[in-house]
């Protein structure tokens, strides 16, 4: 099917529109974080390599994952994900500890991201939970990255 406009061809009410440009947003954070952690992987050296690895694999699929469930309830929305990135991951190699300090400003600001999302969606059961889960999951991953760090 082809798509006539911005907005898929369909007509929707304003609050939806900014919704669905807000999941967009959020995917496309997801999806850069997918790869900062891909690139993250191979700038460790070394034993940093090996006591990361498992860490970032997980954190690799997972946030894949999220932009995928992300991408999911933009479509049940009756949109169609739309994605926009502009990336630049450079950086030589690195310890863990810095690659812990720069995974947790990735996963704070997905939080963010979440926590101010939430108000908007707040009276829809399916995004409000969903939200909620994302939020309950970052959390989790923030503290994570906390004690890790010490």
């Amino acid at each position: 099917m082809a798509d006539t406009g911005a907005d898929g061809g369909h007509t929707m009410n304003p609050k939806r529109t900014e919704i669905v440009e807000e999941l967009n947003r959020l995917m496309a954070e997801e999806l850069e974080g997918f790869l900062r952690y891909f690139q993250m992987r191979y700038r460790l050296k070394g034993i940093d390599r090996l006591a990361a690895d498992k860490f970032f694999s997980h954190a690799h699929e997972e946030t894949l994952e999220h932009a995928e469930d992300i991408a999911k309830q933009i479509r049940s929305l009756g949109e169609t994900p739309r994605l926009n990135i502009h990336l630049s991951a450079g950086g030589g190699p690195t310890t863990l500890t810095e690659a812990l300090q720069e995974t947790l400003a990735v996963e704070q600001q997905a939080l963010d991201a979440y926590k101010e999302m939430l108000p908007r969606v707040v009276g829809d059961p399916v995004l409000e939970d969903f939200i909620r889960k994302q939020i309950s999951t970052e959390t989790e991953h923030v503290q994570e990255i906390k004690t890790l760090l010490g």
